[in-house]
């Protein structure tokens, strides 16, 4: 588990770095000075929401203070980061007390800790270092293929999975196609993932002729691609990005936007 005294040393280090009281540190973060005293001490730990305004105090990264010396903490810190994640599903839901500036913060904290993730298998801290200022990264070796990219493409594939594939059937085949057409991409772009977008939107929206739309609508319901939410509680109707296999039209479009950019580097590094 995290150990709660070495974080705690960790922010008053910082602190004293910057020449500061806990008294100021806690009007800047709004909370009371026992709360950063806590901290200090390891009482406690700081929900995500005081970790991103400690962490924006201190001009450091949430990931950064997080950082481990051994591989029993690693445990720790994936509980944090499902907390961060627990705590912007739950900012969504109360979009009337957070507002969207807040959300996109912690989508934004989320990605930085994945990318400390991605970049752990690299194995070398200067070409990690040096990787992560290019932008760019490909790692191809005995674990399986990394893809990452600032602009916002990031994709993992382990060896284990990568033996267990095999040819598509007609149907995938169909699907894939469909997913690669020029309409098909319309519609996926013009679909959202947090919240439905109506049929009268998306025939606006993707400017597909009606009895295609439909065609595409009824293909991509069936494979779970997207689906149809209807909300008796409010006035949400439409179609949404499936949370079964919805990754795959943002996968599909993630490498045609890799193989037709022509400024990324393919990383020499190879692992195992």
């Amino acid at each position: 588990m995290l150990d709660q005294k070495i974080f705690g040393e960790k922010l008053r280090n910082h602190r004293k770095k910057l020449g500061m009281t806990q008294e100021e540190v806690a009007e800047k973060v709004g909370v009371s000075a026992q709360a950063i005293s806590k901290w200090e001490s390891g009482d406690c730990l700081p929900d995500c929401f005081n970790l991103k305004a400690i962490s924006d105090v201190y001009k450091i990264s949430a990931d950064v203070l997080l950082e481990t010396e051994s591989s029993g903490d690693l445990d720790a810190v994936a509980s944090k980061i499902e907390q961060l994640a627990t705590e912007f599903v739950w900012s969504m839901a109360n979009c009337d007390r957070y507002s969207s500036n807040l959300r996109k913060e912690l989508g934004e904290d989320l990605w930085q800790m994945w990318k400390g993730i991605f970049f752990a298998e690299v194995g070398n801290r200067k070409l990690q270092e040096e990787s992560k200022n290019q932008g760019n990264l490909r790692i191809i070796g005995s674990y399986g293929t990394k893809i990452w990219d600032d602009v916002g493409v990031a994709c993992v594939i382990k060896s284990s999975l990568i033996k267990q594939l095999y040819a598509f059937d007609s149907n995938t085949t169909e699907v894939m196609q469909e997913l690669c057409s020029e309409d098909g991409q319309k519609l996926i772009l013009a679909l959202g993932s947090d919240s439905p977008t109506p049929k009268q939107t998306l025939i606006e929206k993707a400017d597909i002729e009606l009895s295609r739309l439909n065609e595409l609508l009824l293909l991509f319901t069936e494979n779970r691609i997207i689906e149809f939410v209807a909300d008796n509680r409010t006035e949400d109707r439409g179609y949404l990005i499936c949370g079964h296999c919805g990754i795959v039209p943002y996968m599909v479009l993630s490498a045609m936007y890799i193989l037709n950019k022509k400024n990324y580097t393919v990383s020499q590094f190879l692992i195992g």
